[in-house]
């Protein structure tokens, strides 16, 4: 079977296994997403480096409880001090308070919110998320399909391992990754995030569940 046809047959199967990926990821892969719930997944993308999902999901419910789960709201504090404690649960307390930051002052400074800044073009908008602090390649395709719904698909550790077990390529740096990635399924946004998601689910089973945080 050819590759590009041996993936997307992948794609079918974890699907027909698993389901709908919205039972998993409900609001991340949710077709309306509100302009509340684009940020949250853009500050989750962040708190979930190198970390599992309870832990982000416990620093989201302390943003929350805080009244700082906006990028608005993240961009007008004076200093880390506070953001520091709220988001501890996550990890990496001297860095991920500065990538949020950082983050959502970006988005508030220059778009005013990340609708505004979704207008800007994929490769445009890819390249301005990178060079911020702290966003590497993972974090930022994983804002730009998640948050943005930017058709760019996400190569995480998962990902690496799916692609070592049916041995689908020999190389595995990102870049050539996802070009397989994304030459071997249809160019639909739908697809990479439903795609990542049964993979993430595939591995990870219930575990990979995600909480909703905002109602």
């Amino acid at each position: 079977m050819a590759r590009d046809k041996q993936i997307y047959q992948l794609y079918l199967d974890l699907y027909r296994k698993h389901g709908d990926p919205a039972r998993f990821w409900p609001q991340w892969c949710s077709r309306n997403k509100s302009l509340t719930w684009r940020e949250v997944v853009a500050i989750g993308a962040i708190l979930t480096q190198r970390t599992s999902w309870h832990n982000a999901d416990l620093a989201l419910r302390n943003l929350r409880k805080h009244g700082l789960l906006s990028l608005s709201a993240i961009a007008g504090l004076r200093n880390l001090n506070r953001l520091t404690e709220v988001v501890r649960p996550a990890g990496f307390f001297r860095t991920k308070p500065r990538r949020l930051f950082e983050l959502a002052s970006f988005i508030v400074d220059n778009y005013g919110d990340l609708e505004t800044f979704a207008r800007e073009d994929l490769k445009a908008g890819r390249e301005k998320l990178l060079g911020l602090y702290g966003i590497g390649l993972e974090t930022a395709d994983t804002i730009l399909l998640y948050a943005l719904d930017k058709p760019t698909f996400v190569i995480d550790e998962y990902t690496k391992r799916l692609v070592i077990k049916k041995r689908l390529s020999e190389k595995f740096d990102y870049d050539h990754l996802q070009s397989v990635f994304e030459n071997s399924l249809p160019r639909e946004v739908r697809v990479y995030q439903n795609f990542h998601t049964l993979i993430i689910v595939d591995q990870k089973g219930e575990e990979a569940s995600m909480m909703e945080m905002v109602e």
